[in-house]
């Protein structure tokens, strides 16, 4: 069952807060792999170590209400991505990198996954410059 158009379910053997603990028959997910779980795929939960050779454990992303052990676990072969580029700035965003600040679709972004290494030091700039972060906010203004 590889690849990334096969289905691979696994079930929740433990809950812990937002700690789950998941078991897979056949293909255990990548650490930092993204499942889905809840009626509408709505709870998410990312891996973080294999507990053995078909057991992961994970952190959930969302609110947990209404998990139960035994409720099946979909890998979503794909890591949690965010957008990155010029299209960015001056927006918001949630942990999905969805945007939150009602301006309409992203344009000139790229998606990357939060897990992605550094660039190599040899492309790293080693000048001094404004590191433009997001929106600001003052305190007088309100």
């Amino acid at each position: 069952m590889n690849g990334q158009n096969q289905e691979n379910w696994g079930k929740i053997v433990a809950i812990r807060g937002s700690v789950i603990d998941a078991k897979f028959e056949h293909e255990l997910p990548s650490i930092h792999s993204l499942l889905y779980a809840g009626n509408n795929r709505d709870i998410v939960i990312e891996v973080q170590m294999h507990l053995d050779i078909n057991k992961i454990c994970g952190i959930t992303l969302t609110p947990t209400q209404g998990l139960a052990r035994g409720d099946l676990v979909e890998d979503a072969h794909k890591q949690l991505q965010v957008p990155v580029g010029p299209g960015i700035l001056s927006r918001m965003f949630n942990v999905f990198g969805q945007t939150i600040d009602n301006q309409g679709v992203l344009t000139d972004v790229e998606w990357r996954s939060i897990h992605r290494p550094p660039p190599v030091i040899s492309r790293r700039s080693i000048e001094s410059e404004i590191f433009e972060t997001g929106t600001k906010t003052s305190f007088n203004e309100y």
